[in-house]
């Protein structure tokens, strides 16, 4: 199977990143192929909502680093989707790349992907303890992306703070969740 992960996080050494390759180490291990685009080092424009992919029932006519991406999720079984908290949110460039997802949405609202993903969030923050409001807005990020026939298997949340026995178990757990794709 084809896993795709999507770094949100400009520090490729973060904690979102460290928890995201433990899975991807699991996917690995299970024999799965794996894919990773770091939105921070590629070119991702936001969706300019001409309705092109409506008009032509197609992937998003964006000339960006997203073109290939579109291909493999075609073909994947899963999708790794990893951000650090800004502000109570999802960072940025990965609300950009969420609404590019429009594309994969036909006239009738039903999903252009024809294989169901298996979806997993990763998500950081500096709190030491998840933050209710935050957790919410991860939920709802997930929720967005699971109307394109993703299912949601799992959401972690990470932080610099936690102590070093809790992040062991979730990293332990990260890889499980990666070895059971």
């Amino acid at each position: 199977m084809k896993v795709i992960a999507v770094l949100g996080s400009p520090r490729t050494k973060g904690i979102s990143a460290k928890v995201t390759n433990r899975i991807l180490d699991g996917a690995v291990d299970a024999g799965h192929e794996v894919l990773v685009y770091e939105i921070d080092r590629i070119k991702v424009q936001g969706c300019c909502g001409c309705g092109y992919c409506k008009r032509k029932n197609s992937d998003c006519c964006i000339r960006d680093d997203l073109k290939g991406y579109w291909r493999n999720l075609h073909k994947a079984g899963a999708l790794i989707v990893s951000a650090p908290n800004y502000f109570s949110q999802v960072c940025g460039p990965m609300l950009t790349f969420m609404n590019r997802h429009y594309c994969l949405t036909n006239k009738d609202h039903t999903s252009r992907l024809q294989n169901d993903v298996k979806l997993v969030g990763v998500f950081s923050q500096g709190m030491p303890k998840p933050y209710e409001a935050a957790e919410k807005n991860y939920r709802w990020y997930l929720e967005c992306l699971s109307a394109q026939s993703m299912q949601i298997i799992d959401s972690l949340t990470c932080s610099a703070g936690m102590p070093p026995e809790e992040m062991q178990a979730l990293l332990d757990k990260a890889y499980e969740i990666g070895k059971n794709l």
